[in-house]
């Protein structure tokens, strides 16, 4: 079981390497050159608390953090299966597949990783080639 506790010098990634594009994101958040704290909830029970902070993190509510108009939710649950907070909580951790996208959270800043490029945002600008005149 895990903790969520945010730190702004680390990045947490909650993720399932159970899907190509989920461990290609962890790869480029472990190219960002911070303190990584990857979650892999096909190997891992996140607590339901920890899934609430999450979506706090997004803005959102649990229940939020299921697509349930993707394709992958539609084939599993069908296209009428609705789903309240506790019944995403109970999803998320009996199915990881269901979590669509990776989430990265950095301090307070929390992000549905949707395409590759989006890991940048959490990258520090590299200020070394930066010359003054």
């Amino acid at each position: 079981m895990i903790s969520l506790a945010t730190d702004p010098k680390q990045i947490i990634l909650i993720f399932n390497s159970d899907q190509k594009s989920h461990r290609e994101i962890r790869a480029y958040a472990e190219a960002a050159d911070k303190n990584l704290l990857a979650i892999d909830i096909s190997k891992e029970k996140v607590a339901g608390t920890v899934w609430t902070e999450i979506a706090d993190s997004l803005e959102l509510r649990a229940r939020d953090l299921i697509h349930t108009d993707h394709s992958r939710y539609i084939e599993s649950y069908g296209k009428d299966h609705d789903v309240d907070c506790n019944g995403a909580i109970k999803t998320l951790q009996k199915d990881p597949n269901m979590l669509i996208f990776p989430i990265a959270i950095q301090g307070s800043k929390g992000l549905e990783v949707k395409l590759y490029n989006e890991m940048l945002t959490f990258f520090d600008a590299d200020t070394a080639a930066i010359r003054i005149p």
